[in-house]
Formats: structure tokens, sequence, C-alpha cells
């Protein structure tokens, strides 16, 4: 690919994500498409020079992925779990990760010879959030990221709220439960070592040593060093009595943050987010819903939802790319430089045949935002129905990737297309419309329609 020099949609970013457990660097488009990820594991020994490493390893891999140069990048952002100074580069400290008083910025500058953004991973979560994800077209918007820490970040008509000291949206580190757990940041009783994937692993680990019984030692083969958050969803799945109960708890103390932040600063939405909750949301969503929804505390009008975030794994690194957009004058939530992937047009629709761009399909498919078409297989949701054409929540995980404003799902030429409760949960969780209609109506729509989109066409109904 030539280098464009910023002259028109094509231009390129990377994204890196610094994050407990891994380290994730994306090429994407000036529009927001990812075109391809590198992850590496975060290093655990040794010092910064370590994990600089591999975040240029990531870089390089993500380039050499997407077949392109450094050359071709517009610029970089990088997302640290830990507070920065984006002014100099300069990372101030970082809690969880070997990189306290490192100059990151300077050091990669340096390496790549382009201009380099750093923001802490909270802010820009909530930045990728409200460009693409749930909180997109909303005045006000707080994220909160549940991983290895908690992270969180507010963003006012699409400005960040860094605070005087760049500490602002520290959420993970309000005091809970004072005396609490010691905090990696060295206070006691932080949501952060009450309620993240590291206090949920703490306390797993506390009551299998004291003698609890759990499926969790069988899921990790009796390593309970790291409990991924993918476990920890298969443990609930089968209702296990100590998952659910630590669980359980560390849901509460994220509820009542909720809760204490709508107090403080009453955004229009709140996003959760980060591996815990996309892997858990189902279980740890309505126990959140709940504390928030008993407030006794009335506003004057309606308002406050509590979302989860529509871009999962990716919000970090598109944030940390709205960030590098701006950097280079080229901001997002500006209308002139609002730029829209290209998708593909249906050109003819019959019973049982479909034709996107010249090419035909005689199976159901699906359109990403990424505007590739995929072939639907039956998911287990729609087996256990004994229907093909109903639609539950995990076939939406894959057909709504990348945060589509809308989905568009064509109901053959019968409209006998159903979406379970748990799939129009999901989509109102996320702030996606549904237009679900015979298919020429919804072909029709999904060509017309300006917005980031998504499709599911039932060709034989």
């Amino acid at each position: 690919m030539k280098s464009n020099n910023g002259k028109d949609s094509k231009r390129l970013y990377v994204g890196v994500d610094i994050g407990g457990t891994k380290i994730q660097g994306s090429l994407v488009r000036e529009s927001g498409e990812i075109l391809c990820r590198e992850k590496q594991a975060t290093p655990r020994e040794g010092g910064p020079e370590v994990v600089l490493a591999i975040i240029e390893k990531v870089i390089d891999g993500a380039l050499k992925k997407g077949g392109v140069d450094v050359g071709d990048l517009s610029a970089v952002g990088i997302a640290v779990p830990g507070v920065v100074d984006p002014d100099r580069g300069f990372v101030v400290v970082a809690p969880n990760m070997r990189l306290t008083g490192v100059a990151l910025g300077a050091h990669l500058e340096a390496r790549y010879k382009i201009p380099i953004v750093l923001g802490n991973d909270g802010n820009l979560g909530a930045l990728g959030e409200a460009w693409l994800g749930s909180a997109r077209k909303s005045k006000s918007a707080l994220y909160i990221c549940v991983g290895t820490g908690i992270g969180s970040g507010l963003v006012l008509k699409g400005k960040l709220w860094r605070g005087d000291r760049e500490s602002a949206g520290e959420i993970g580190h309000m005091i809970m439960q004072p005396g609490g757990p010691r905090c990696g940041c060295g206070n006691h009783g932080c949501l952060e070592a009450l309620a993240s994937r590291t206090a949920i692993e703490r306390d797993l680990r506390q009551q299998v040593v004291a003698g609890r019984t759990s499926v969790i030692t069988e899921l990790t083969g009796g390593n309970l060093d790291v409990i991924r958050s993918g476990m920890i969803r298969k443990a609930l799945e089968v209702q296990d009595e100590l998952v659910t109960e630590v669980v359980r708890r560390a849901s509460e103390f994220l509820g009542y943050a909720c809760l204490n932040v709508r107090h403080l600063i009453d955004p229009e939405v709140l996003v959760l987010g980060g591996g815990v909750i996309m892997a858990c949301s189902d279980y740890i969503m309505p126990i959140i819903e709940n504390i928030v929804g008993q407030d006794p505390l009335a506003g004057a009008r309606d308002g406050g939802k509590i979302l989860v975030s529509a871009l999962g794994d990716d919000a970090v690194v598109l944030g940390a790319v709205a960030a590098a957009r701006r950097l280079v004058g080229r901001n997002p939530f500006k209308k002139r430089f609002r730029i829209q992937p290209k998708y593909p047009q249906i050109t003819r629709y019959r019973f049982g045949e479909i034709t996107v761009a010249r090419k035909s399909y005689t199976h159901d498919v699906y359109i990403p935002v990424s505007g590739k078409v995929k072939k639907r297989r039956v998911p287990q949701d729609a087996e256990a129905a004994g229907s093909k054409h109903v639609v539950g929540a995990a076939e939406l995980e894959k057909v709504c990737k990348g945060g589509p404003e809308v989905l568009f799902v064509a109901a053959g030429k019968s409209g006998l297309v159903e979406l379970t409760d748990e799939a129009r949960r999901y989509l109102a969780h996320r702030s996606i419309r549904l237009e679900i209609h015979p298919a020429a109506k919804a072909i029709e729509g999904y060509n017309k329609s300006k917005q980031r989109k998504a499709l599911l066409a039932h060709l034989t109904c």
C-alpha cells in the first residue's frame, strides 16, 4: 500500500493497548475499521526494557500482517494502565506494569519517527466507546473497564476529562472498604482490590486453599496463579457455588461504585467493559442494574443508562486511534472528519440466494461492520430452540462485532425469524438499534443506511 500523505480516507494508524495479561496492537483505518491485530503476552519478569520490546513487537507485527510500512502510518496511540503525562509522553506511575518513570513516547518516536500519543487506558477506552461504541452520540459518558485492574474514563462532548493532575477517572482506586485488601496502588480497600479479575482470583485461591471445592480447579488444571475471565464464565454457567459467591460479591461492589458515580457526576451513559464484563455480563449486569435501579434518590428525568461495551477488547485500541487522529489534526468527533467504512451493496435477492458486490451466496450470511460477507452457521441456541431461524445473544456477538449503530435482520420472505429475549437485551445493552423486516425491506434499508451497520440475512424462510 502506498503512503497516502494524509489526503484521503485510507489513512492508517496503530493503536496499542498495554494490558495486564496481553499487549495488543491493531492496524486501523481512519474510519475505525480494524485491518489486523497482533497480540503478545505481557511479560511477568524483567524490567521496562522487556515491556518496551513487546510493545515494539506488536507494532511491527501489526504492520507486517497489514502489509504496510511504518511510513504509511499517520500516528500511533498507546494506552497505558496507569497515570501518564500525555504532553511529555511520560509514564508517571503504572501500578501493575513495569513502566513507571519511562519516557515511553520519546522512546517510540525515536524508534519509528512518527507522532506518538500516550493516554491512560481507561480514558482511551472511554474515548473509543464515545467514538464508535455504546456511548456514541452521548453528551457525557463514563467508561469502566474491569479486567486485571479497574480503569475508567469520562468523556464530555467528545473531550476527555483528564483532571488537573492527569489522574481523573481513577474509579478503580476509589476506596470502597476502608481497611480492606491492599491494592497495587498502595492503598487499602480500593474498588480494584475488591472487584477486578485480580481480586476475584485472589479470593478464589484463598477459598480453595482453605478447603472449598470448585470446578475452577479443574478448569485451570490445578494452577490457580492466573484464572482467565473465560474460565470464570464457564464456572458461572455450571452454577459453581464458590465462583458464584465470589463474583456476586465483586458485582455488588461494582454496582455500588456505579451508584456513587451516578450521584457524583450523573453521566448520560455509563458503559462497562473489560475482560470480566465481556465474559460474564449475563451474570454481572443484572446485579449492577438492580443496585442502581433501587436508588431512592430520584433524578429530574429519566436517563443514566447502564450499558455494556459494544467494542469489547477493541475499545481501548480504538480510543488510542481516536487520540492519534486528534494529535494529527483529524479529530473524529468533528463532523468534517467523520468517515464511515465502505460497505458492499446488495445487488440482488431472491428466495435462497443473495448477491453482494457481484458475488452470489446460496446460504444464510451476515455482514458485520467490517463489510466482509461471512457464512452464517446455525448456533447452539438456535439448535436448542429447534429452529435455525432463532437468533440468540451468542450469535449476535459475532454479527455485531465492531459496534454497529443499527442491525438489519432480513427475515426471509415470510418474516419468521425471531430474536430471543437475551438477544434483544444484548442489543439494548449496547445501544444497537434493531431493524427486523422481510428480506427485501431489510436489504433495502441496509443499502440505504448511512450509519455504521451490520446485516444478518436469512434466505430460506
